[in-house]
């Protein structure tokens, strides 16, 4: 009850969010169906997944597409928090898929979904845990799943009464699909109870083989390497660092959210060092030493084409970001110091010589030094990312077993 009371007394904060990220993304359709109107379901049930972002959505994709094979008869709607993670489910024009963005943690919005959507069954991607989305799934005999599940370490070390709404939430939850055993022991410190909990794999380490030909973006011929999904100062210490190197090739940026753009200008600005705007459509030539890339749903194409990928999210303490995207694609690959929220997967990349981890900012100087000198170095390093991916293919698998 106290919880419930909550959300009651916080609703006017969840609205002036709503309101926020409509008025910052310019999606009307966001700003209404998070606050639990403006669906276009059809009148049928459907098989509902929750994927948090951009992220969540790409490691869902593949087991999707079993899912469609499996179900043929079955409608099913994606829901997302954001608005990045919306165009990522909607770019892939899925067949019986709609896109829908996820209710507020509110019992009028929730229940408007539900009776808009009818789902018989949830599966919840990695670590969202809403205690009164779950209790109103649980009255309404909706199986909930939580499929690659994860734990944060913030989540782990949050105080005793979120942890105590946590445990009551997973009483609500039929399986939890961990992606590791370390995982698998997490759930069980938050209150998960032994029969919820299986080990079936990290479905980030699975892809679906046509996103590995795509057109690369073109850059006037100019060889370049990529900062991946970057967050605030990382591209201001990246950008200090780059005339340091003196190469010819381009430093194309790709911050995590482009929104950020005029800020990482004016940092860019401040250093002097000559940049071009992708949403500028600001042209590159034989000078330029940056281009930031601040657009949405091209980083793949960028790395598609570039000789080298840097991680974003790790040169600060951040965690990191999806690591396994450029791997799988073979690309040399680098990160910071800060991986935590990716430990399963760096550890088994680090294992196979599959991408390297530096320490600070000299380190990746001298390696990106080195590549430039050596590329076959690295071209193998790439190469046994893309070997030790692929063993990993049976995870599929798994996961449909216990899920279909």
């Amino acid at each position: 009850m106290t919880y419930r009371l909550l959300t009651i007394i916080l609703w006017p904060v969840f609205f002036l969010y709503t309101l926020k990220i409509l008025l910052r993304d310019k999606s009307s359709r966001y700003f209404f169906q998070r606050l639990g109107f403006s669906y276009t379901a059809q009148a049928t049930k459907t098989y509902w997944i929750h994927c948090a972002s951009v992220g969540e959505v790409n490691a869902y994709l593949p087991l999707h597409h079993q899912l469609l094979a499996h179900f043929p008869d079955t409608q099913f709607v994606i829901t997302t928090n954001t608005v990045t993670g919306a165009s990522t489910v909607n770019r892939q024009k899925f067949e019986r898929t709609q896109h829908c963005f996820l209710p507020i943690e509110s019992a009028f919005a929730i229940r408007r979904f539900f009776n808009a959507w009818q789902p018989e069954q949830c599966l919840i991607m990695e670590t969202e845990i809403w205690p009164l989305l779950y209790k109103i799934c649980h009255n309404r005999h909706i199986t909930i799943s939580i499929i690659n599940a994860r734990l944060s370490h913030r989540t782990l070390n949050t105080n005793n009464w979120i942890k105590s709404l946590y445990k009551t939430s997973l009483l609500c939850v039929d399986k939890i699909l961990c992606k590791s055993e370390n995982e698998l022991n997490n759930f069980k410190q938050l209150g998960a109870r032994d029969e919820q909990l299986i080990v079936a794999g990290n479905l980030k380490f699975t892809f679906i083989e046509s996103t590995q030909n795509l057109t690369p973006v073109d850059i006037k011929n100019r060889k370049y390497i990529v900062a991946a999904s970057t967050h605030n100062n990382e591209e201001e210490q990246l950008a200090k660092l780059w005339p340091s190197l003196n190469t010819d090739r381009l430093l194309v940026i790709v911050p995590r959210h482009p929104n950020r753009s005029k800020a990482i200008q004016k940092q860019l600005d401040a250093l002097n060092v000559n940049y071009a705007v992708r949403s500028q459509q600001d042209s590159i030539n034989e000078n330029t030493q940056i281009y930031l890339a601040d657009t949405l749903g091209e980083l793949q194409q960028f790395m598609q084409g570039a000789e080298l990928v840097f991680i974003g999210g790790s040169l600060i303490e951040h965690g990191g970001q999806n690591i396994l995207e450029p791997c799988r694609m073979g690309k040399p690959t680098l990160c910071g110091p800060h991986m935590f929220n990716f430990n399963d997967e760096l550890a088994l990349l680090l294992k196979n010589n599959a991408c390297v981890q530096i320490n600070n900012l000299a380190e990746l100087e001298a390696e990106i030094s080195a590549y430039l000198n050596n590329p076959e170095k690295l071209i193998a390093i790439g190469n046994n990312a893309k070997n030790a991916l692929q063993k990993q293919s049976t995870t599929l698998d798994t996961y449909l077993s216990y899920l279909t």
